[in-house]
């Protein structure tokens, strides 16, 4: 894949993390907020995917991976950094009209190597080997 704009793609925000934490949990936002520990931890794990973009001119597996790592990594929830970590990647790249063919298994295990060392690009190549473009959905397929 390419190297991608940041200005092309769109990226995730604190508080979209915070409703993607609250749904896996079963929580509502402010749920989710009382298991912020570390509220400018996130911020910045969510500038890291920018800040890869900009300085190394990262493609969005990269910057996916720079995402993920600094929410699994950084530890800014009580608990579930790495399932959080885990969807926030797969959301930042479903926004931008990508998905991963990976089964479950192993994207837990891409969560895992990072506690046992994985780097940021090693973590970018597995994703890049199973990237897939998604076509966008229509207007129709989107109605209820």
């Amino acid at each position: 894949m390419s190297p991608e704009s940041s200005a092309d793609l769109l990226y995730l925000e604190l508080d979209d993390v915070i409703g993607l934490h609250a749904d896996l949990f079963g929580l509502d936002d402010q749920g989710a907020r009382d298991r912020l520990r570390d509220p400018d931890g996130l911020r910045s794990a969510l500038n890291r995917a920018k800040t890869f973009a900009h300085s190394m001119n990262a493609d969005i597996a990269t910057q996916g991976a720079a995402l993920a790592h600094g929410i699994a990594e950084g530890q800014p929830f009580l608990e579930g950094n790495k399932r959080t970590g885990l969807i926030a990647l797969r959301t930042f790249l479903a926004i931008n009209g990508y998905d991963v063919e990976a089964s479950q298994e192993e994207r837990a295990d891409w969560m895992m190597s990072l506690s046992r060392g994985q780097t940021i690009e090693e973590l970018a190549e597995r994703i890049r080997a199973v990237l897939r473009e998604v076509p966008p959905a229509s207007e129709d397929e989107s109605m209820p």
